[in-house]
This record gives structure tokens, C-alpha cells and sequence, in this order.
């Protein structure tokens, strides 16, 4: 949605429930999607509004708690009008000190993390177990660490994990999550740091500001959330006694099953954390969160010393060794073209008046769903060429995708895929670029998308060209044989639409410059290209494993509407 219109909803926002303001001003955003504004109302009192726009943060859920939380004796924001519907909360304005900010100003830290540990506590201690609360199980801590296996460790060393390396990293990850639940579960807050908790007014207890994400489960992850923190190092004293004031307030518990529980956190969260700021810094576009990476190598080093870690700190040497470990680097593939100039003949009557690539499915235009994907990859320098029907699609993409830098590329009769790539050379910086046709609709299914494990796999050394390949079992509409199978780890086209092809090419990949050297062609098909990577040994594939909606025909079309409805 454009600011401008979002601005307007949250005036409407306010005045529909009788705010009389006279400043909105924003504030400092987190790692969520969510924004905050303080608003100053005539009498000089504040209020903070939460804009929760794509409505991913639990808006619901963060109501339901601040009532539980205060109930409770915590203090929280309290919340004084909602709108799940629009994604608004009303809330109240604990101001701006943060811990963060505290500790910069020289407050002392003993005290602060006093006050912090007093807090988890008095929820230690909580045994309602709020309703909106879902179990933190052994499934989502080894769904979770994979972050570091699938996000950071590719990108750090350059290329991905084999898949023995990965389900090793599994297997053993797998039954030490068993020590996470050596302990009580209880209420956990997930996101408990010096960033989400404050000072309040009487400066004697603190204020939590970030509980929307709370979970049951076992009780030590977050007092190991607030001493081991990603953002800053934490005095070891402090460390070691808030630890051991938190563990004597507890009962019926071993000191051993404590320590087991808290070791296993700390590695869990420290690897899920280097994962997780690898996709803020290049996914979400913020990158203050890859300066942390230095800081949670040294923790995370330091955890994997505990006795019971020997073989996973044994995995972690071999896959990753020290000169590894570094701050994440995405590698030079920052351009894609996607191709848009053909009709789409097979689509019959849906063409006469609008290219294929307008079409809509699922409420929205083919088109658009490879802007998401090629937005969601990092990239914002995208060449489009066109021919039928030009102008209105360049009408629809300048109204919809404001934010990307797009070149056109023009052409007067349709040049079919290759020769519209070769033609549109000269506006690509690089000299590998992705290529997207613009009828290519698949919904992510995977902790990585697609596009992002092209680039973990891309090596420009041993390819030319890298296709992204579909399972022919899994795909809705259009099916027919297969285009490759796989034979050693080498690709062979089918050339002669036999059966025994298991997977079929899914419209995404690749490319390098130089492949086009010598080609005389003006009008050719990029199969054209990818015969000569494969003949030269230099084609690759990585395999998508989402369901994929192949629809190049109206009765296809209709197939892929079902399925989304249903």
C-alpha cells in the first residue's frame, strides 16, 4: 500500500475513535514488519499507536497477554482501542527508556539486569497458562535452527550444505533438544531483551514491551535471552549471578537439568539468531543487524565447549571452520530480467485484449507474483521487455511496483526468450543475472526460497547457466513429460518428449553474459543455451519443492484458482 494511503488510514484511525491529537510522530522501528507512532494528544499526554499494516504480529495475541501480564502484576502496555481488522492497536506510552538506551547513558548494569531477572521470575512463577499460548516443541527448535544450517552457513562459506551434511546437522541436533526440556515449561516470551524491556516510571521494576510471540516452554530460554544477548556483551559477573538468582528462586529442579536446559538455548539461539539477522540484513533490507554476527560467534563459540555439544561442535569445525565465520555475504546475482513481450496463444480469448502476464490468478496478476519473489530475493534492478500489448502492461507494473528501478526492453516483433534476453544485454551491469518468465506461479513451501538457494548454489566457475526444476508430481495444471532428469548429478533434456523425465524446467534461472558470445541468432529460444551449458557440462539445477501452478491454458487457469480456493 502506498505511505500516503496507509497515513490516511491511521487518521481515520484516530478520529473515528475520537483521538484529538496534534502531532503524530514515528518512532524507532524493530526487527518486525510492525510500526510505531507517539501520539500527542491537545493536552499534552501521549499515546503510542502500533501499525501492524500486513498484520503479521499477532495483534490479537499481544491484547490477550497484556491483560494476562498485567493480571499478573508484570507491567506491559496497556491496550485501550483495537483494530484486528486494519491492524491498529492503541496502546499505552511507556516512553523511551529502554534498557538499550539506559545502558548508553551509563545507568548501571548490575541494576538494570536486577530488575530484568526479578521480572522472569515473577513468570517463572505464573502456572495459568495464558489460551493463546502454543507449545514450543522439539519440532519447531529443529525447524527453527536450521536458519543457521539453511541461511547462514551457505552464505558464509559460499556454497550450501550437501544434503548428507544438512541431515547430519539434523540428526544431531535432533536428541539434544531432548535437554531443552529437562526443566518446567512455563510462559515464554521469546523476544525477552535489553531492547524490549524498560525502566518504569518508579524505577524500581521494569517494563516488558514485546511478548505478542509468547510460547510454553521450558523455562530457562529466557533468562538465557536476556544474559546472552546478541546486541551487547554482558559483564560476566552479572552473567553468572543473575543466572544463579534466577536458578535459587526456582524448586524441585537439578542443578544439572537447568544447566543442560540453558547450554542447549544458548547454542539454539545463537545459531537461529546468525540465521535470522543473515535474512533482516539481505532479505528485509536491514543491515545494522549483520554488525551483531562478530559478537554472536564469540557466544555461540564459547556454548559449543559444554561437554554434551563435543560431535555438533565437531560438525560446526568441519562444515564451518574459524576462517569462515565471518559476516554473511550474498553473492553478485542483484539483477534479473523478467520476460514479458510474448501473447501467451495458448491462453485463446484471455489475450485478445491483455498480455498472458496480466492475467490474473488468485486475485492478482501473474506478473505480479515474480515482482514478489524477485522483491523477496533482494533485487531491485529489473529489465522487462515487451512487445504485445506494451504499453498496458508497462502501465500496470509503473502503478504496482513503484519501488523497483526497471528498465524496458523494447522489441517490435516478439524475439521468443533468448533472442529477447540477448537484446536486452546492454542494460545488465553484471555478468551473471537471474531470469524470470513473467507466467512462472509457485507459493514458497520452504524455509529458503527458491531464488535464494539459486544463489547458494550458483557458481560461476561451474556454470553458465543454473535452472530452477519443478517435480512433475507436483505441479497443478499443464503437466505432459517432463523436460530433464538427472544423471549423476548432470542434467539431459528430453528431446523427444519421452516418458522417464521426471522434472520439468520451471521458468526460472540463471544466466551469464558470456553465453551469448557467437550467437548470430536474433530470434532463438533460450533451450537454444541451455543445450550448449549442457553439452559443455556447465548446467545446473537446484529443485524447487513448493507447488508449482504451471498455466499456459485457460482450463490450467481454472485448475490453479480451485486449488488456491480450496
Amino acid at each position: 500500500m502506498p505511505k500516503d494511503l496507509r497515513n490516511i488510514e491511521r487518521i481515520t484511525f484516530l478520529e473515528k475513535n475520537n483521538i484529538v491529537y496534534q502531532e503524530i510522530l514515528p518512532l524507532r522501528v524493530d526487527a518486525s514488519t510492525r510500526k510505531y507512532f507517539r501520539i500527542v494528544l491537545k493536552n499534552g499526554k501521549t499515546l503510542v499507536l502500533m501499525d501492524d499494516e500486513l498484520k503479521r504480529n499477532r495483534l490479537p495475541e499481544f491484547t490477550e497477554l497484556s491483560v494476562f501480564l498485567i493480571n499478573h502484576g508484570l507491567h506491559v502496555p496497556e491496550v485501550f482501542i483495537k483494530d484486528f481488522e486494519h491492524g491498529f492497536l492503541l496502546i499505552e506510552d511507556l516512553g523511551d527508556d529502554t534498557f538499550t538506551h539506559l545502558l548508553q547513558k551509563g545507568v548501571d548494569e548490575a541494576f538494570l539486569y536486577q530488575l530484568g531477572t526479578d521480572a522472569l521470575i515473577k513468570i517463572a512463577h505464573i502456572n495459568e497458562r495464558p489460551k493463546c499460548c502454543k507449545d514450543l516443541t522439539k519440532e519447531r527448535i529443529v525447524n527453527d535452527i536450521c536458519f543457521f544450517a539453511d541461511w547462514y552457513i551457505p552464505m558464509s562459506k559460499g556454497s550450501q550444505l550437501t544434503e548428507d551434511e544438512r541431515q547430519e546437522f539434523i540428526d544431531l541436533i535432533t536428541p539434544l533438544a531432548d535437554l531443552a526440556f529437562k526443566v518446567p515449561n512455563k510462559m515464554v516470551l521469546w523476544d525477552y531483551h535489553v531492547d524490549n524491556i524498560m525502566l518504569t516510571e518508579c524505577k524500581e521494576e521494569c517494563a516488558v514491551i514485546d511478548f505478542q510471540d509468547a510460547m510454553w516452554g521450558p523455562l530457562t530460554y529466557d533468562i538465557m535471552s536476556l544474559l546472552e544477548d546478541a546486541r551487547r556483551d554482558v559483564r560476566a559477573d552479572i552473567q553468572e549471578k543473575m543466572k544463579q538468582v534466577f536458578f535459587d528462586s526456582l524448586t524441585n529442579i537439578k542443578k544439572e537439568d537447568f544447566d543442560d536446559s540453558y547450554a542447549f538455548f544458548s547454542m539454539f539461539r545463537h545459531m537461529r539468531v546468525l540465521g535470522r539477522f543473515t535474512i533482516l540484513g539481505y532479505v528485509n533490507g536491514k543491515p545494522q543487524y549483520l554488525t551483531f554476527v562478530p559478537h554472536l560467534w564469540q557466544m555461540l563459540e564459547k556454548t559449543l565447549q559444554y561437554p554434551k555439544f563435543e560431535k555438533i561442535k565437531a560438525w560446526v569445525d568441519k562444515v564451518l571452520p574459524p576462517q569462515k565465520r565471518i559476516i554473511p555475504q550474498r553473492k553478485p546475482v542483484t539483477e534479473a530480467m523478467i520476460l514479458a513481450a510474448g501473447r501467451g496463444v495458448r491462453m485463446r480469448e484471455l489475450t485478445n485484449n491483455k498480455p498472458k502476464p496480466l492475467i490474473e490468478v488468485g486475485s492478482k496478476a501473474l506478473i505480479d507474483y515474480n515482482f514478489d519473489r524477485v522483491k523477496n530475493a533482494g533485487i531491485k534492478d529489473v529489465v522487462v521487455n515487451l512487445c504485445y500489448q506494451g504499453e498496458m502492461l508497462k502501465e500496470h507494473i509503473s502503478s504496482h511496483h513503484p519501488d523497483f528501478l526497471i528498465t524496458y526492453s523494447v522489441e517490435t516483433e516478439a524475439l521468443e526468450t533468448g533472442g529477447g534476453i540477448k537484446n536486452a544485454l546492454k542494460y545488465f551491469k553484471n555478468d551473471a543475472f537471474f531470469v524470470c518468465n513473467s507466467d512462472v506461479f509457485f507459493e514458497e513451501e520452504t524455509i529458503k526460497p527458491a531464488m535464494w538457494r539459486m544463489m547458494d548454489a550458483w557458481d560461476e566457475n561451474k556454470y553458465d547457466i543454473l535452472l530452477l526444476l519443478q517435480d512433475i508430481n507436483n505441479i497443478c495444471g499443464d503437466k505432459g513429460n517432463g523436460d530433464y532428469r538427472i544423471i549423476n548429478g548432470k542434467l539431459k533434456r528430453n528431446t523427444h518428449k519421452d516418458e522417464g523425465y521426471p522434472y520439468m524446467f520451471a521458468g526460472i534461472y540463471i544466466i551469464k553474459k558470456s553465453v551469448f558470445k557467437n550467437i548470430e541468432d536474433i530470434k532463438f529460444s533460450s533451450v537454444k543455451l541451455f543445450d550448449k551449458a549442457q553439452e559443455n557440462g556447465r548446467l545446473g539445477y537446484v529443485v524447487n519443492t513448493s507447488t508449482f501452478y504451471h498455466v499456459g491454458t485457460p482450463e490450467a487457469l481454472k485448475m490453479a484458482e480451485e486449488k488456491l480456493k480450496s
